[in-house]
């Protein structure tokens, strides 16, 4: 804004040139304006939006001279602007600064007059200089940030009014004629602007021009010293009379615009001889000067001056240019826009004569007005005006006066900290009162000598005991402010402070007392992380970030020091990366909430990389712990500023955007194609050439992610046709799986191929395998949960898009050809199991697409599949989702012809695909084939080998077993549930819960909401459900009296209490009773229908849609048989299998028609059946005669082959995957397969 004492306009028509003080301020004024523009990113939006929508096609990225070129230039010069305010380091700001100011140029260039790709050059040039003003001003040259305005303002009063400083130029007018503006219409007060931007940017380079000229060197070393110490001192004002208009003018100069420097200079610059310049002048002809300075080609001066030369003009330096004639090519614009009567001000043959009295007076008076004003306002009338102007304009009283003058400093600069520091105005900190302290502090850090020292340690210790003792927030609030200004100003303060025994608690009570400020200070304490987590600051750091003011964010642009929300987040990241797994979690759970995350994605609070990089690093983290928020993070993040990061040039930064964006994409695909799209049109760089740089920089994993997230956006955006991103970032991607066996790059290389064609959930979870296993026909609950834990009902099984993308991908990797199944093959053979089971998958989903390739291609692919002996994954023992992959495989890659290779199977694989027909219709179909092409007998082997032994014997007897979400449970009779990973012949407790108060009775599953149920002898059913892959109890149900078998029906749970009576419970947990003709013992649902082993060996079929209750198996007419119940039932293929004192097995129409049993089996000595299980071609059976081990007998001849010992007791009994599980009464697990 323009300040009040701005110069008259209606001087404009007087002869009388402006006074230094009017040009400071105007000075002032602008690049005050410019300063707020830069420092409010609305603003910078508005104005930048304003000008690039009048731009057309503005995003060809080429700089040839044409006019397209020049818009291009326009806007990538605005675009390089924005990113040198977010830059991370001073090399870079001025790096880019460099290059837009360079861009910036060519549109500045163009004649006023006329039109450019149909836009109005006014408007081009205007726009050029204002920005050019603006880096200006970021590169700290507020003089020449000034002229490049009013060039602006002289070129084109109407865009410069109403598009980039409305505000500015109203204060001028209404300053200037603010009883005639309203009466002027919009021409005549853009010719008003016109006529000011002309004359004050006229005088503005002569005083700069002026400013330039050296003062004689007609005293010593010492001397000038001594002057030094005296200027620096009349410029230190007081806190109580200190001049608003003065604190103004003070900051217009750097360097060379000193005030105090710039008027000696005037006053010296006037005395020249009658012949010209003098001699001793190191100044060239002030036009060429002018014109080189203003020329289209921009001169770019010292903007390297530091916080305390910019604001406070502590230290006066000299600068000198050599004089340096116009180019003849040179635009002459700048001089074309000055009136005539104003041209002779830049003409020295003008000023040849000597100045008048008046001249010398008036220049005279002014310096001794200043200096008065200086010494009056901070010394209190030490020395008076007359003394000063002696002292200048006498050499032998200097030199008395810098005899002096170290002492004389000293005095003052003690009774300034003494007024400072112990007198009772330190009670009343404010702006100027802080202002005032970092004012003598940097006075004194440009001192040597114990005694300066003495007086920083005053400064020093009397901020630190207002921050450790004082009660008062607002003086706790002033003294952390003013330490952190002195730390902007100069970061080895913080060691000082360091060294001075700051605490770190003080500064924590601080931020705990809403002092926001203190954070900075807290980061650049730079404390190690056990500090942090010891000062409990998370609570107060998520405070400031959710924090949605701007108050806390106070600051200065230029500024090297981070936000408070900045500090916060860097401090945070150490919170969540620094500890053991489980405090980083609980730092998570806590950050992991919508509020704080919407605080921390507040992207407008961020400046630079760093901050960027920690707020990338947190995200990342976020998504690791809790995957729900990743949906949140895509949907309000922009991916603009993470584009950035990988260009950066720090390694750091573009490793953590790449697991960032890694991180992200595992989300369904569908929405994964939308993100991607995003980064294809976001952000200011081509993200692609961007990753292929990234491929051949970057080492190890984030070389593999770069060339996934390229091959990703590549396949996206083309489907035919080569593609050289596509070429290099597969074969980066496959390079691993051919050469580094084991190693974590062939690891995550397998991984990403398996991803790479299918999706995955909200939660992050792959689902690739989930989709593939769909495909096999994998439906009942039972297989489903004998993998691993997969969420079924997820929409991301659902997703139509992963089919589309799957088969689009396939395709163009299918084009590649053979390099694919080659490097996909070795990965198979790998050692690794994470390894072989991923290029399983890979194999898999490619093998999708395999049927429409060209038919030599396929038989080669057939060919390498079965040679990488893919049929091992089919064997019994096996995991169950690698044996139905397999299958998958063979089935997809064998069609056609290729059914012929099947003859080759072994009768080991054979066997395989039999067992695995009662999972899947491929399989049974592959079998059929190989019958046709080689019948083969069957010999079924008798063999079981023991391939698991688990257990914990402190629980008691295991008393139930099933498998949930791929896990092995098992109930005990101390009431725990515990949970088993079985791979291969390890079992590993993953889980303990103990919830019930009694031993569990039975285990079973709730189809309706993927839960697991357990009832006990504490009269409760619970059930349970996996959360964030841990078993969680969300339901009780409570019954009249304990049950003892269950098993659920749609909505419905059906179960058998201890006194043999049939219960259901609904979906409201209401219990009711199923009113039977008979006691009940065992019940099993089968295809919709419940059937019931009662007590008296009889079978009953419930239909509980219709309601309808038959008996299928009549009781036992020999009267000593009757008391003998049905002990279990299950189920294998299309026969219903029952047990009692004998198994009996028959269709179920033939269990209907009361026929006779298919199968009828006696065990031995006439027992009774305990527990009943069958597997595939066995039938196995605990009877009461021998319960510590399992009687074999084959299913097909009802002959007994063998026995399995357990050593103990059995008390449960599961087959799951071609094996058979029981539990025994000392808590031991046990597992036996058939080979």
């Amino acid at each position: 804004m323009a300040s009040s004492s701005s110069p008259s306009i209606d001087s404009l028509d007087q002869e009388r040139p402006p006074s230094i003080e009017s040009i400071q301020t105007i000075v002032h004024s602008i690049t005050h304006h410019i300063q707020t523009f830069l420092s409010t990113p609305k603003s910078r939006r508005r104005v930048k939006t304003n000008c690039t929508s009048k731009l057309n096609n503005l995003k060809q990225d080429f700089f040839e001279f044409s006019e397209q070129s020049v818009l291009s230039n326009l806007y990538w010069g605005i675009q390089g602007i924005e990113a040198a305010i977010i830059a991370k380091c001073p090399e870079e700001l001025s790096n880019r600064l460099k290059n837009s100011e360079e861009m910036l140029q060519a549109p500045a260039l163009l004649e006023e007059h006329g039109v450019t790709a149909g836009v109005s050059n006014a408007f081009l040039v205007s726009c050029s200089y204002f920005y050019l003003s603006a880096v200006r001003k970021l590169q700290g040259d507020n003089w020449q940030s000034a002229l490049h305005f009013l060039q602006a303002l002289s070129v084109s009063p109407i865009f410069t009014r109403t598009e980039f400083a409305p505000e500015l130029c109203t204060s001028l007018l209404m300053s200037s004629r603010s009883s005639e503006i309203m009466d002027d219409d919009d021409d005549e007060i853009n010719k008003l602007l016109r006529r000011m931007a002309r004359r004050y940017k006229a005088w503005l380079t002569y005083y700069q021009v002026m400013s330039y000229k050296g003062s004689p060197h007609q005293h010593q070393q010492e001397e000038e010293e001594e002057e030094e110490d005296e200027l620096l001192l009349n410029n230190n004002k007081s806190v109580n009379t200190q001049s608003s208009n003065s604190r103004e003018l003070e900051n217009i100069f750097q360097g060379p615009h000193k005030v105090q420097e710039l008027t000696v200079t005037l006053l010296e610059s006037t005395q020249v001889s009658s012949g010209g310049i003098s001699s001793s002048s190191n100044t060239g002809r002030l036009g060429d000067i002018l014109k080189e300075n203003q020329s289209d080609v921009s001169v770019s001066g010292d903007s390297n001056d530091s916080y305390f030369k910019e604001d406070v003009g502590f230290e006066l330096t000299s600068q000198k240019i050599k004089g340096a004639s116009a180019s003849a090519t040179t635009s002459e614009r700048y001089f074309s826009s000055f009136s005539l009567s104003e041209l002779p001000i830049f003409d020295l043959k003008c000023k040849r004569q000597y100045p008048s009295e008046n001249s010398v007076h008036r220049d005279e008076k002014l310096l001794e007005k200043m200096l008065q004003q200086n010494d009056a306002q901070i010394f209190d009338s030490q020395s008076s005006s007359s003394s000063i102007m002696q002292r200048k304009t006498s050499g032998r009283d200097l030199q008395q006066h810098g005899k002096d003058s170290q002492y004389e400093l000293m005095t003052i600069l003690e009774k300034t900290v003494s007024k400072l520091c112990f007198s009772n105005e330190k009670l009343k900190f404010d702006e100027d009162y802080s202002f005032e302290f970092v004012r003598i502090y940097g006075l004194l850090s440009k001192k040597k000598g114990v005694k300066y020292t003495l007086l920083k340690d005053v400064i020093l210790n009397q901020l630190l005991t207002a921050i450790s003792t004082s009660e008062e927030v607002a003086l706790v609030r002033a003294s952390v402010s003013i330490l952190t200004t002195l730390v902007s100003g100069n970061k080895s303060v913080i060691e000082d402070v360091k060294k001075k025994g700051l605490q770190l608690h003080d500064l924590a009570n601080a931020l705990k007392r809403n002092v926001h400020e203190a954070v900075i200070l807290i980061y650049l304490t730079n404390p190690s992380p056990v500090e942090i987590k010891t000062l409990e600051l998370l609570p107060s750091l998520l405070d400031i970030v959710c924090t949605n003011s701007n108050t806390c964010c106070k600051g200065r642009l230029d500024s090297l020091l981070p936000t408070p929300p900045a500090a916060s987040l860097m401090i945070i990241e150490v919170l969540v990366t620094g500890f053991d797994y489980a405090t980083n979690k609980r730092h998570l759970a806590a950050i992991n909430v919508p509020r704080v995350l919407a605080g921390l994605l507040d992207i407008q609070r961020y400046n630079n990389t760093k901050e960027y990089t920690s707020l990338a690093t947190i995200l990342v983290r976020c998504m690791q712990f809790d995957g729900q928020c990743r949906k949140y993070i895509s949907e309000f993040t922009p991916v603009a500023p993470f584009l950035y990061l990988l260009s950066s040039s720090q390694e750091h930064a573009r490793s953590i955007a790449l697991e960032y964006f890694h991180e992200l994409l595992q989300m369904p695909r569908s929405s994964a194609n939308k993100l991607l799209r995003r980064m294809l049109t976001e952000g200011s760089i081509n993200t692609m050439h961007t990753l292929m740089l990234l491929i051949q920089k970057s080492q190890h994993e984030h070389k593999l992610l770069s060339a996934f997230l390229l091959l990703q956006l590549d396949m996206l955006e083309s489907s035919s046709g080569k593609s050289i991103y596509r070429e290099e970032a597969l074969e980066h991607l496959l390079e691993p799986l051919k050469s580094s066996p084991g190693s974590a790059g062939q690891q995550l290389s397998a991984f990403l191929m398996s991803s790479l064609g299918g999706t995955y959930s909200w939660t992050g979870e792959p689902y690739t395998v989930a989709w593939l296993l769909k495909k096999t026909g994998l439906t009942t609950c039972h297989h489903r949960n004998m993998i691993r834990n997969f969420n079924w009902l997820d929409e991301s099984m659902q997703d139509a898009a992963t089919d589309l993308w799957c088969r689009k991908i396939a395709r163009i990797l299918i084009k590649t050809g053979v390099p694919v199944f080659r490097a996909l093959e070795n990965g198979l053979k790998s050692g690794t199991k994470k390894v072989s089971r991923d290029c399983l998958a890979a194999m898999a989903w490619i093998g999708c697409e395999i049927g429409n390739c060209p038919e030599d291609l396929r038989h080669e692919a057939c060919d390498i599949l079965l040679r990488s002996e893919v049929q091992q994954f089919l064997h019994p023992g096996v995991e169950l989702e690698e044996r139905l992959l397999a299958c998958l495989c063979i089935y997809s890659y064998a069609s056609g012809k290729g059914m012929q290779k099947l003859i080759h199977f072994s009768e080991g694989v054979r066997e395989s695909l039999r067992r695995l027909s009662t999972i899947t219709w491929m399989a049974e179909e592959l079998l059929r084939v190989a019958d046709y092409f080689h019948p083969n007998k069957w010999r079924i082997s008798c063999v079981h080998t023991q391939v698991v032994e688990a257990g914990q014997k402190n629980n008691g007897a295991v008393t139930a077993l099933i498998y949930y979400k791929g896990q092995l449970y098992s109930g005990y009779n101390d009431g725990s549930i515990k949970g088993w990973e079985i791979k291969g012949q390890t079992a590993t407790l993953i889980s303990d819960m103990k919830e019930h108060r009694k031993a569990i009775t039975c285990l079973s599953l709730f189809e309706a909401g993927d839960c697991l149920l357990s009832a006990s002898m504490d009269r409760t059913i619970r059930m349970w459900q996996m959360v964030q892959s841990k078993l969680e109890c969300i339901e009780v149900i409570g019954t009249k009296e304990p049950i003892q078998s269950l098993d659920s029906y749609r909505k419905q749970i059906l179960g058998i209490s201890l006194s043999h009576e049939m219960k259901v419970f609904d979906t409201s947990s209401t219990e009711r009773e199923v009113t039977m003709a008979k006691n009940v013992k065992c019940l099993r649902v089968v295809r919709g229908k419940v059937y019931i082993g009662c007590m008296d060996s009889s079978i009953r079929e419930i239909d509980l849609s219709k309601n309808k209750e038959r008996e299928i198996k009549a009781p036992f007419k020999v009267w000593r048989m009757q008391s003998r119940p049905i002990s279990s039932i299950a189920v294998y293929k299309d026969l219903l299998y029952c047990s009692s004192l004998t198994v009996e097995g028959s269709s179920i129409k033939e269990w209907r028609r009361q026929s006779k049993p298919r199968i009828t089996i006696v065990p031995e000595g006439g027992t009774h059946v305990r527990a009943m299980e069958i597997v595939e071609d066995f039938i196995y059976l605990n009877c009461n005669q021998s319960p510590s081990t399992l009687q074999i007998w084959l299913r097909g001849t009802q002959q007994k082959v063998g026995r399995i010992s357990a050593g103990k007791k059995i008390t449960s009994l599961l087959a799951a995957n071609d094996m058979i599980l029981c539990g025994t009464e000392t808590g031991v697990i046990k597992g036996w397969i058939p080979l």
